[in-house]
């Protein structure tokens, strides 16, 4: 077991005051930190405060540099990432303590990030036994959602757990590189990417955490075919948003919502290291999940990794307050302990091993040709592969969530099924109704049924014919141009024309005349 290394940085008094009366060092005010080597105590009037006084592993004032910070307390973290173990190193404190400029630094005066990025190359070429893998990843957790720096649109990505991987953020780029330039330039791109504010505090104050990831993995040169251990170490560098009272940073609207969710978290952080605090009897449940920051953290508290933590506070006596709550959380951080180990996978599952045989093989190839050139086209050929490897996960991903859909879909296309069914096996009986008008209603319609009445009945015209249609008073001889009418042209010796003889009609024919002759008088 190993305690966390904790240390405490007060920065440089503030060049205006919003209350110059309220400044310690020379600004006349009743209250101030004395600070030495390892102690902090707050003082009233040159006396000491009752219950004020704190203990660290390393107290910095003012004067002290980010370069040495970072020897005093990250050097060491570095060297044993480099050698398996996994690392984290964040700052934490209120707003406009100076958390981002211990971190990230400045052009003339590199914090933390760089200072370990640099640290890590170097280190790893010391290690002439040894051939290394790093890719490293840049997030940030904005109101409670992840968000990817390195990769436009990349936002609200999902926290997932694998017994191989242990916690990690699906989705989140990850970029394989051979220089500390290289990675320089992918923090520089992240920057940019990331949410700032101004508040009445601060300028350029971070509306968000950040979480800057290098995974090393590492395994011994010459030695592919001995099943010699490949060491796999994470490590985090995170830079905290600070703590902030809404009277003091005249937060609104957005700036306002980003608060709440800075001071949830951080809340939430500090009820974690309450519980890893206490002993292991009392300790119960440990909250880990209830903040994105905390479940990415994980490892880092109370787990499998050594954890530097740097507390920056402000020296003046308007923030005396939120310092002690500052300190008050640096002494239980204190007392957390962790149980770091190196990490070797002994398997094929490790990235580095699955690429050795085809790097192996690319040499062979490219015998000959110039280093330079060499490395480029294994660099790409592990990209290559790495981006393999996470659009296999993004796949596997969208296969679980159709999954998902299709079983939903045919759970409902089932009770759609069992309605129609229940439909189709009730039967409506005619005994329930008493009613004959509300029975038809029901009744499907008859085309064919016509009302009474709608057509009325033909009158009976096929009688037979009475008489011929020539004119009875036609004497011997007929009129030409009467029989030309009557034979639609053909002309025939008029000298044989005779009358056709008298004959009797039918009997029906004659029955036919007299009911015609007695509907005619009828009518008359």
């Amino acid at each position: 077991m190993e305690k966390i290394s904790v240390a405490v940085r007060f920065r440089p008094p503030a060049a205006a005051a919003v209350d110059p009366s309220h400044y310690s060092g020379g600004g006349g005010g009743d209250r101030e930190w004395r600070v030495d080597d390892t102690r902090i105590a707050l003082l009233h009037r040159a006396a000491p405060v009752p219950g004020a006084s704190f203990a660290f592993d390393h107290v910095f004032d003012g004067t002290a540099t980010n370069a040495r910070i970072y020897g005093v307390l990250v050097r060491n973290l570095i060297r044993a990432a480099v050698d398996g173990f996994n690392g984290t190193a964040f700052a934490y404190g209120q707003t406009s303590s100076g958390k981002t400029f211990t971190m990230n630094g400045s052009a003339d005066q590199p914090g933390i990030i760089p200072l370990s990025v640099r640290d890590v190359f170097d280190t790893a070429r010391e290690a002439a036994d040894r051939e290394f893998l790093i890719r490293v990843s840049y997030m940030e957790i904005y109101n409670e959602e992840i968000n990817d720096l390195l990769t436009l649109g990349s936002q609200k990505l999902p926290i997932h757990e694998s017994l191989e991987r242990g916690v990690y953020v699906a989705g989140l780029r990850e970029e394989i590189v051979n220089s500390a330039e290289q990675v320089l330039e992918l923090l520089e791109l992240g920057e940019a990417n990331r949410h700032f504010g101004e508040t009445n505090m601060n300028v350029r104050s971070s509306r968000s955490h950040t979480i800057f990831r290098m995974v090393i993995e590492s395994s011994a040169k010459n030695q592919m075919d001995s099943g010699d251990a490949i060491r796999v170490s994470v490590l985090n560098l995170v830079d905290l948003a600070g703590s902030e009272r809404i009277a003091k940073t005249g937060a609104g609207g957005v700036r306002l919502k980003e608060g709440k969710h800075i001071n949830k978290s951080l809340m939430i952080l500090g009820n974690v290291i309450n519980k890893l605090s206490e002993s292991g009897k009392q300790r119960g449940h440990i909250p880990y999940r209830d903040s994105k920051l905390t479940r990415i953290l994980q490892p880092a508290l109370g787990g499998n990794a050594k954890t530097s933590i740097i507390c920056t506070a402000a020296p003046e006596e308007i923030h005396v307050e939120e310092t002690r709550g500052t300190l008050q959380f640096a002494s239980r951080a204190k007392c957390v302990s962790n149980c770091a180990q190196v990490n070797e996978i002994l398997t094929d599952a490790a990235l580095l091993k699955r690429q050795n045989k085809e790097i192996e093989e690319l040499r062979k190839k490219l015998q000959g040709s110039h280093s330079v050139v060499l490395e480029q086209v294994i660099l790409k050929q592990r990209n290559d592969m790495h981006k393999s490897e996470l659009e296999r996960d993004r796949l596997a991903m969208e296969l679980e969530e159709e999954k998902r859909l299709r079983e939903a879909l045919e759970h409902r296309l089932a009770e759609q099924q069992k309605l129609l069914d229940d439909l189709n096996s009730t039967s409506i009986s005619p005994d329930q109704f008493n009613d004959f008008i509300q029975l038809d209603e029901l009744k499907t319609p008859n085309s064919k049924e016509r009302p009474n009445g709608f057509v009325a009945s033909r009158a009976h015209y096929s009688k037979d014919v009475e008489f011929s249609p020539i004119p009875e008073n036609l004497g011997t001889v007929a009129d030409e141009d009467l029989w030309m009418q009557l034979n639609k042209g053909c002309i025939t010796d008029l000298e044989m024309l005779e009358m056709t003889p008298g004959f009797k009609c039918s009997q029906s024919i004659t029955e036919d005349k007299t009911s015609v002759s007695q509907n005619t008088s009828t009518f008359l």
